[in-house]
């Protein structure tokens, strides 16, 4: 038994609006024939099997939310043959990702953390899903919890896991400008938000002016996306944003130890981003 088509190796693309291409499968023999397939990539795997009446299948639907390598092995009259290709991915274009956006709830001031963490792309230029030094996946950047197979590769799935996360964000946000019965703006929350989804509380509450106000005690480097300094540290008192990045540019790539006198903080990532 031989494949008659496709090609071994062949690459489809899933379309840019998250729609999956039209896998054909078809052998030379003939009769009733079953389908085993095993698409992988990374640290994702899923299968499955089918059956048809002749010697042709097409695989699009069984794999949609899925991509990497596909092998399907074809079984019909005793005789056996296997063939693998590749199903990669096609970013939309920013504007079909805005459009999804927008159509979502609670997405305000979301679109800014897609431009940031990946300009609207789902996937490299090869068609493999990005992925971060961190384990961050796609568009969003998802890192924890682990997006779901689909997630990984369907940028509308993607941004749904997203804004999962970013409604619990949300509710954080609300939960804490709520507190003892304080007012907040709709713009308050949106900053607190984006603080939260990099990391820790972006306001802080002022007894003289009775509302909410940025965080006083952080200084941001405005050369970074999250990067600055908290200037109750005697380290950095008295000197300027310019002397503290002269002080500590060369070790940002290294990541802050246990001596370092700068962070990454959730208010410098909302100020760049929402600025």
């Amino acid at each position: 038994m031989n494949f008659l088509q496709p090609s071994s190796s062949q690459t489809f693309r899933i379309g840019g609006d998250a729609t999956w291409p039209s896998i054909v499968f078809q052998t030379d023999a003939s009769g009733p024939h079953q389908w085993n397939w095993t698409v992988s990539w990374g640290n994702y795997t899923a299968s499955g099997a089918d059956s048809t009446a002749g010697n042709t299948w097409d695989a699009g639907q069984a794999v949609s939310g899925y991509g990497g390598t596909l092998t399907v092995t074809a079984q019909a009259g005793g005789d056996q043959a296997s063939i693998t290709v590749n199903v990669a991915g096609t970013n939309p274009t920013a504007a079909q990702a805005l459009a999804y956006l927008q159509t979502q709830p609670g997405s305000a001031g979301f679109d800014k953390i897609l431009a940031h963490e990946s300009g609207f792309r789902e996937f490299t230029a090869t068609g493999e899903p990005l992925k971060s030094f961190d384990n961050g996946y796609g568009m969003c950047q998802l890192t924890d919890p682990a997006p779901t197979h689909d997630q990984v590769w369907n940028w509308q799935r993607n941004i749904d896991g997203g804004l999962k996360l970013f409604a619990q964000k949300r509710a954080a946000a609300i939960a804490y400008l709520s507190q003892q019965g304080r007012t907040y703006t709709g713009l308050q929350v949106t900053y607190e938000a984006v603080c939260r989804w990099n990391g820790g509380k972006y306001h802080v509450w002022d007894d003289v002016s009775g509302q909410w106000v940025r965080d006083p005690d952080i200084l941001c480097d405005t050369q970074t996306g999250n990067i600055g300094w908290d200037m109750t540290d005697p380290a950095n008192q008295g000197q300027t944003e310019a002397q503290l990045h002269a002080r500590d540019g060369a070790s940002y790539g290294h990541g802050p130890g246990a001596g370092s006198h700068w962070r990454y903080y959730g208010v410098c990532y909302a100020d760049r981003l929402l600025a």
